[in-house]
């Protein structure tokens, strides 16, 4: 119990350092400008690029931004706040590029259709919060009816809430009756996701839409697959719109014979 007590506290002390540190100004704003510099000491330091374990790392922070990193005992900056973690060990941030962040994990299905757009952006806001506390600092959210993730990213970066870095694809774009639709409702409801487009001209008009209001990249179902009904829905020459743009385009396909359908290149 006492191991696990202890494995605790550091958990929690790693995780306050990494909404300090990690996520720079979009968590702790001006305010940050006029703090003193801050010293993290730890045991050991994960060096991702060279695959090694350092010992003894010493790290100075100032104004939000990782300034340098030593090994030994000294501190290199006189009047700086020292955090000293023992042996606990450091590593960089990690990066998640397929989350749902909006999503409450086992909420599909016909639960999903009571959920709104401002409820699912408070629960981005709470999903955020617990992916950044497990380590992650940088993530890639594909898929988010009404902009759910655009505002919960804006209000990431405006320091209303703490997360992650995000790259966000508001609605998925897809074929009618692929795996981006909506398919559980019956036909006298005549409903479609919002991504849903038939045709290049009408995906293209899609592509320009999500770029307008937000998306850092478009994710495209090229395929029928779970949410569908069969796997025969073709998405071919959805992406082009997004080439040349700042905007990257992603494309989601299954098994199948919408697998080897390139969607993109």
């Amino acid at each position: 119990m006492a191991f696990c007590h202890r494995r605790s506290r550091w958990f929690w002390r790693i995780g306050l350092l990494t909404i300090c540190f990690c996520c720079g100004p979009t968590l702790l704003g001006s305010a940050a400008q006029s703090a003193p510099p801050l010293v993290v000491k730890a045991g050991k330091l994960f060096d991702a690029a060279s695959g090694r374990m350092l010992d003894r790392p010493v790290i100075v922070i100032r104004s939000n931004k990782i300034e340098s990193v030593s090994y030994g005992s000294a501190v290199p900056v006189p009047g700086a706040k020292v955090i000293d973690l023992g042996d606990a060990t450091l590593l960089p941030g990690l990066v998640d590029v397929h989350t749902h962040l909006t999503m409450n994990a086992g909420g599909g299905g016909y639960e999903s259709l009571g959920i709104s757009t401002p409820r699912a952006a408070l629960i981005g806001a709470k999903n955020a919060r617990l992916t950044l506390l497990a380590g992650f600092t940088t993530v890639r959210n594909v898929g988010a009816d009404g902009y759910a993730d655009v505002a919960l990213r804006d209000a990431i970066n405006d320091g209303d809430v703490i997360g992650p870095r995000m790259q966000v694809s508001g609605p998925p774009l897809g074929i009618t009756g692929g795996h981006c639709d909506n398919n559980l409702l019956p036909f006298e409801f005549h409903y479609s996701a919002e991504g849903a487009a038939d045709g290049p001209e009408a995906i293209m008009h899609r592509v320009r839409e999500v770029i307008k209001y937000g998306a850092d990249v478009v994710k495209f179902c090229a395929s029928g697959g779970v949410f569908s009904r069969d796997e025969s829905a073709d998405g071919r020459g959805a992406p082009a719109r997004a080439k040349g743009r700042d905007t990257r385009p992603l494309c989601r396909r299954h098994q199948g014979r919408g697998s080897r359908r390139r969607g993109l290149n």
